[in-house]
């Protein structure tokens, strides 16, 4: 039993827990007395229920906090856009993994977050960012997670000039990974035009 508390005292409510290994652990015993043709009570060794609760649980918690993970990746792609038209970035950067992936249209990758800072810091610097994004779609499996959606992006030189339109109609896509602390960062990052170059 000081081995089933031990692992479960991580979970932060015991009301929460309490329903839940009612629901979850009762049924095993429930199963495994059924089995018995033997009559008495049912006896676990410690590392079975442990393994039961712990692996149920598990599954439960995951399969609730899709949603979770489906809203916190969309916010990440909204602070992408928040954080490029407010020129924070810093801010920007931190929604980035260290080991980002980060693929502009007619451009070579871009491996690592301090290659990323070295391309972008210029950008920044130089001109005010008007960036829209407009999720399409939204997918987690596990630790990872992508997202597929349009954007439009424009600047304007903060030095005085004419807006320039970047991208009118652009499509992403984005995959992100979830970090140790459980937040979730882009690890890799592709996107280009939906209008045909012109030709000459």
């Amino acid at each position: 039993m000081k081995t089933i508390m031990k692992k479960l005292i991580t979970i932060k409510s015991i009301a929460v827990l309490a329903l839940v290994l009612l629901a979850v652990l009762g049924p095993s015993f429930v199963k495994v007395t059924a089995q018995d043709p033997e009559p008495g009570p049912v006896v676990l060794a410690d590392d079975v229920v442990t393994s039961i609760v712990v692996g149920k649980l598990h599954a439960t918690i995951s399969f609730h906090s899709v949603e979770a993970d489906i809203a916190a990746i969309e916010e990440v792609l909204n602070q992408y856009a928040v954080t490029a038209n407010a020129g924070d970035l810093e801010g920007w950067l931190s929604l980035h993994a260290d080991d980002v992936v980060k693929m502009p249209p007619d451009a070579p990758a871009i491996f690592g977050i301090e290659d990323l800072r070295a391309n972008f810091a210029p950008a920044f610097e130089n001109f005010n960012t008007s960036c829209v994004i407009y999720p399409e779609e939204t997918y987690v499996d596990g630790d990872m997670g992508y997202a597929r959606g349009n954007y439009s992006i424009s600047i304007t030189p903060k030095a005085g000039g004419e807006t320039i339109d970047i991208m009118t109609d652009g499509k992403y896509l984005t995959l992100c990974k979830r970090q140790p602390d459980g937040t979730w960062k882009i690890s890799h990052d592709c996107y280009n035009s939906n209008i045909p170059p012109a030709v000459e």
